[in-house]
This record gives structure tokens, C-alpha cells and sequence, in this order.
């Protein structure tokens, strides 16, 4: 097909040198296709050379190996075709989509798209080990900082994401007791690791999106131990609420006997004051009672002195014998017949 057609040379060299021919046989569409091919490879060769594309979940920085603007440069590089002279500069890409890191001993939760790690082990303060599934979102949000720290490649996984993860789930989730885990206290400390680990990532070049507590696992001894630790616990508070009740009974007796006393010392005083008031009563009876006498005795004399007088005058025998004879009739025992009238003293006189 490929033939020369010019003239051979006028001038033979002394030494002939054969050169090997090249003849392409096949049909018209092979020889448009290898036309076609020979036009194109300069192109692919070009574009392999001066071109890179950067995938729409990528983003870019540009290392110049030489010249005055060597080194990385921080200027972003987003998605799309790019330029890339090889040999000069080179285009570094990274992830910018939300990646994923799992710690956990699942094998269901192991994935090809994402680093799986083993569960962290969070010494509560009862002292029981929990391992705990933890997966930490995050993104790339600063490419430069990331690879001037640590380098091309994902070493940022184990240098930031895994190494700052570990101690900070056992320091905020280490706070809690075994069973509180369960509780709302767990998710106030969730959200204390959350912004603490955010704010360690930013210092890295990287953005939390997210920390998810997922499962906890406890020791097989945990049930024994809990229930030993529960005894134990429930012995300090009985002790402690025995003592308690011996220091309200100490005090209740305290009071009592100090109420007592004060009783007493008030009856004693009572009791005082009721002799006192009961021996001024008596000795006011006993004045009163020799005031009465010494009247008594007075109008006795007197009223003697005026019957004395009385008898001396006239009419004194009458009175006599009528007395005489109230005192005879009061010592009579039985009836008395009386024929005469006993008022009559005419004739109690003659019978006299």
C-alpha cells in the first residue's frame, strides 16, 4: 500500500544500509480506524501530559516541583479538568465528601468504602470496663493544613481522627456509672464529647459532622460484680442509716431526759409555790379561826354576864324553875301524862 514512488538515487553509498518496509494490508474502515488512531495519539499523548481530572467528590491541591512558585500551593483546585504539566506539577487530590471511621468488632459493620478500628474500652468510675461502638463522621475541610501537618495519603486517619477519638470517649464517657449508660446523662456527655472532639478536628484541618454512641457491650462478670457492688452499696447505706437513727435516738433521748428535767424542775418549782400559797392559807384560817374564837368567847361572856345580870332582877326564881324543869323533863325516859297545865307556874310551884 505504502510505496515509494520517487527515483532511486543517483549516488550509492559505500556502505548499503537496509531499512525494513513497512506495508499495512486490510480494508478501507482499517485503514480510516488506523488514519483516525494516528491523528488521536498525539492528542491523548497531550492531554495525558498537560491534563488531569478531578472527580465532582474531589478536591485538589498543586505541588510545582520546580520554578519559583515550588512547593504546595494552598489555592484550592475544584473539580473538573485540570491542568497538570508532568514533570512540573502535580495535582493531589482528597476526599471532600463525609468519610467514615467504625470502631467496633463487628464483622456486619465492616465495609470496603470505609476504615473499621477496634471498639474503645471506657473504664467507667465503678470500675467496669464498657466497650463501646463509636463511628466518628468528619470531612476534610482544610486540604492544606491536613497535608502540611501530615503528609500526602490518609495518614490524618490515624494522627487526628483515631488518636484524638480514643481518649476523648474515655475521658467524657468515663464520667458515668455502668448502668447510667442507659440514661440521659449519657447523652449530655455525648455532647460533650461532641463539641470537644469538633473543636480538636478544626485545629487539624478537619470538620466533625457527627459522633454516633451506637452499642455497648459489658463484661461477662458484670452481673456478679453488679450485684456484689449492689450488696456492698446497700450494707454502706444501711450502716449509714443505722447510724443515723442511733444519733436521732442519742438525740431523741437527749431531749427527753432535758424535757424531764425541765418538768421536774417546774413541779418543783410548782409544788413551792403551792406550799407556800397552802401554809398562807392555813395561817390565814388559823388567824381568822382565833379571831372567831376570841369573838365567840367574847359574846359568850357577854351574853353569861347579861343572863347573870338578867337573874337578879325580877322574875329571876321564876326563870329558874322553869329551867329546873326543862332539864327534869329532858331526863325523863318513857311517856309523861301531864293532867295540869305545864305552863302554869302557880302550880309548879306547889308541887315543888
Amino acid at each position: 500500500m505504502f510505496e515509494s514512488a520517487a527515483p532511486p538515487p543517483r549516488f550509492k553509498p559505500r556502505f548499503s544500509v537496509n531499512m525494513p518496509g513497512f506495508k499495512f494490508r486490510g480494508g478501507g474502515f482499517a485503514r480510516f480506524a488506523f488514519k483516525v488512531l494516528l491523528v488521536l495519539s498525539p492528542l491523548f499523548f497531550l492531554r495525558g501530559c498537560l491534563i488531569t481530572y478531578v472527580a465532582p467528590g474531589q478536591i485538589a491541591l498543586r505541588q510545582v516541583a520546580f520554578g519559583p512558585s515550588k512547593g504546595l500551593q494552598k489555592k484550592l483546585v475544584g473539580p473538573g479538568y485540570r491542568r497538570q504539566v508532568r514533570g512540573y506539577e502535580t495535582v493531589r487530590t482528597f476526599p471532600r465528601d463525609i468519610q467514615i471511621i467504625e470502631f467496633t468488632n463487628n464483622p456486619a459493620e465492616r465495609s470496603a468504602d470505609h476504615r473499621t478500628v477496634s471498639p474503645i474500652n471506657v473504664p467507667t468510675v465503678d470500675g467496669y470496663p464498657v466497650s463501646v461502638d463509636v463511628t466518628v463522621m468528619y470531612r476534610i475541610a482544610d486540604p492544606f493544613k491536613v497535608v502540611s501537618r501530615f503528609g500526602f495519603g490518609r495518614a490524618y486517619e490515624d494522627n487526628v481522627v483515631i488518636r484524638l477519638t480514643d481518649p476523648a470517649v474515655k475521658q467524657h464517657l468515663g464520667e458515668l456509672r455502668a448502668e447510667e449508660f442507659y440514661g440521659d446523662k449519657r447523652l449530655l456527655k455525648a455532647a460533650h464529647l461532641r463539641a470537644d472532639l469538633a473543636a480538636r478536628f478544626k485545629d487539624n484541618g478537619l470538620q466533625l459532622s457527627d459522633v454516633l454512641i451506637r452499642q455497648y457491650d459489658y463484661p461477662d462478670t458484670f452481673q456478679s460484680l453488679t450485684e456484689q457492688k449492689k450488696i456492698q452499696d446497700q450494707s454502706v447505706l444501711t450502716n449509714r442509716e443505722l447510724t443515723k437513727q442511733a444519733e436521732v435516738d442519742t438525740r431523741l433521748k437527749r431531749t427527753v431526759a432535758e424535757g424531764q428535767n425541765l418538768i421536774n424542775l417546774r413541779t418543783a418549782e410548782f409544788q413551792a409555790q403551792i406550799t407556800g400559797i397552802n401554809a398562807q392559807r392555813a395561817l390565814y384560817e388559823r388567824s381568822r379561826h382565833a379571831e372567831a374564837d376570841l369573838l365567840v368567847r367574847k359574846a359568850e361572856s357577854t351574853g353569861n354576864e347579861m343572863i347573870n345580870r338578867s337573874m337578879e332582877g325580877a322574875g329571876s326564881d321564876k326563870l329558874l324553875r322553869l329551867r329546873k324543869g326543862l332539864a327534869l323533863l329532858n331526863g325523863i325516859k318513857g311517856p309523861i301524862y301531864i293532867s295540869d297545865d305545864p305552863t302554869d307556874l302557880n302550880n309548879l310551884g306547889r308541887n315543888q
